[in-house]
């Protein structure tokens, strides 16, 4: 059910999605596509015990996030915006809650989740900041942000800005990539930035983003396990500039940290 009046870019986004929704799931929760989310997910989150974490999917699809967290102990809910994703999510996820609403403006109790994991800030254009500050609202002293994004400033971006004025279809009008720079400034007061990686070439884009060249997915898992192994390879030569996407870790402050940083910030 929805809880607030939606926004005229909210309203597209819930079309959007009710729109595509079961191919949308057929490519990005195929064993392919989460064989590589949850890759990069282990290697963010390494050293952090995730069990008994209490998780927020937030712009949660249809769970794809969801069931990794599910597999390291914590309980999760998903929030999305469509319907139809959340009718898949549950389906899936039967002993999850879920809620239908926009990301903005949440039902959920403030210092409420432990960690949110999102990799759809870019949908949120022109309500960036407002989402984020949802978000802060939610999350308890001390908890985790995880996004993973599209990756503003690199080659590979200006080709997908590009794209997006020939396939009305799969790119809409309040997507904008994420500049990681750019939102560590802007959260300074309310986040710390823990860790981040950028990443993804030809696994990211021929085996998880199989939907945006319309692959079908019988052919993916032709090659899947091939170019998986290539992008690997190809890691450790990649920088900001060949990067699809930038994965970052954020922690909430805490009020003793903001406390003191204020005092750092008098005494300089």
């Amino acid at each position: 059910m929805t809880m607030h009046q939606l926004s005229a870019s909210e309203l597209q986004q819930r079309r959007y999605y009710n729109e595509i929704a079961v191919t949308y799931d057929k490519h990005y929760s195929n064993k392919f596509a989460l064989q590589y989310r949850y890759g990069i997910y282990d290697g963010m989150l390494q050293g952090i015990s995730l069990e008994r974490f209490n998780v927020l999917d937030a712009m949660c699809g249809g769970g794809e996030n969801t069931g990794y967290f599910l597999s390291k102990g914590a309980t999760v809910t998903g929030v999305d915006i469509s319907e139809r994703q959340c009718e898949i999510y549950q389906k899936r996820f039967p002993l999850s809650k879920v809620v239908c609403t926009t990301v903005t403006q949440t039902p959920f109790p403030e210092k409420h989740f432990d960690m949110i994991v999102t990799e759809s800030l870019h949908h949120l254009h022109p309500e960036l900041s407002k989402g984020v500050a949802e978000l802060h609202r939610l999350l308890k002293p001390g908890g985790y942000l995880l996004i993973w994004e599209p990756s503003a400033g690199s080659i590979l971006d200006l080709m997908r800005k590009a794209w997006y004025k020939f396939d009305s279809k799969y790119f809409q009008d309040n997507e904008q990539s994420i500049s990681l720079k750019r939102l560590v400034r802007d959260q300074s007061e309310q986040f710390t930035l823990e860790k981040y990686r950028y990443g993804g070439n030809v696994g990211y884009l021929f085996v998880h983003s199989s939907m945006l060249f319309r692959i079908p997915t019988k052919w993916v898992e032709t090659y899947a396990s091939a170019l998986l192994s290539v992008e690997r390879l190809l890691v450790p030569l990649q920088t900001k500039l060949t990067a699809c996407w930038v994965l970052a870790l954020f922690r909430k402050k805490s009020f003793d940290a903001i406390e003191q940083e204020s005092c750092d910030h008098h005494f300089y």
